[in-house]
């Protein structure tokens, strides 16, 4: 990844997220001069004595001294713990802005990496033909060969990985330049970058620009809404994207 990502990220995340409460600890750790955005987020690693009310955790700049404890019960009973704590998992904690005592959300790092599958059908290419007709009209107009097109469905892979990195990628159905189908599936954005801000989770898109560099095109901000050893759902700004978990090839 080019140098500039990082700044152009920081650009594409102050107008893509105004508004939205001040980022992570996010550090593009793909570039050589990463800097950190501000933010509450708390990393450290699971200890012994977790439980579903009490977190106890060795922060990431331990300094020797004993763990840190926080009450998570009111967490738990929201289902804002993500992921199954176990000792030595990397965590990351959004503490209560209130009580110094409470934590509102949990992650568990290492449950979220890895490779999570999602299956995605296609929809009906505009035609000038269809003007005004309602959605079941068009498919009633159509031939059994194009209705059966729109139940194929197609699998998304999002792999995510430790420092940061991150990528998509989708099988596509191979035909010729000249042909044009009568179905189209969702775009797959191109991310590389993933980063916790504030409890959310910012996938950063990437492109390449008119001279062939990696470029930044926009910054998602997804809410997790589950998190299971087989599941994983974020809520993205299209609607929930669900994903299963796959075998690492």
């Amino acid at each position: 990844m080019k140098k500039a990502l990082f700044p152009m990220m920081m650009t594409a995340l102050m107008v893509g997220c105004a508004g939205e409460k001040a980022g992570g600890e996010a550090a593009a750790l793909q570039t050589e001069n990463a800097e950190a955005i501000a933010d509450e987020t708390i990393y450290g690693l699971a200890c012994d004595g977790c439980n579903d009310t009490i977190l106890v955790f060795l922060t990431l700049d331990y300094d020797g001294s004993d763990p840190d404890t926080l009450n998570i019960l009111e967490a738990s009973r929201c289902h804002q713990v993500f992921g199954q704590i176990r000792i030595g998992d990397k965590l990351a904690i959004v503490p209560n802005a209130q009580d110094s005592t409470l934590a509102d959300m949990v992650i568990v790092i290492e449950d979220l990496m890895g490779q999570w599958g999602r299956q995605v059908l296609p929809t009906l290419r505009e035609r000038a033909d269809m003007e005004g007709l309602s959605q079941r009209q068009k498919e009633n107009s159509l031939p059994d060969s194009i209705r059966e097109l729109l139940s194929i469905p197609q699998e998304y892979t999002f792999v995510i990985k430790p420092d940061n990195m991150c990528f998509t990628r989708g099988s596509q159905r191979a035909h010729t330049t000249d042909e044009v189908l009568p179905v189209e599936y969702p775009k797959l954005k191109r991310y590389r970058e993933w980063h916790i801000a504030g409890g959310n989770f910012l996938f950063t898109e990437v492109g390449l620009d008119t001279l062939g560099n990696e470029t930044v095109l926009s910054v998602d901000t997804t809410h997790l809404l589950m998190l299971t050893p087989d599941s994983l759902v974020f809520q993205f700004p299209d609607g929930p994207h669900a994903y299963y978990k796959k075998i690492e090839e």
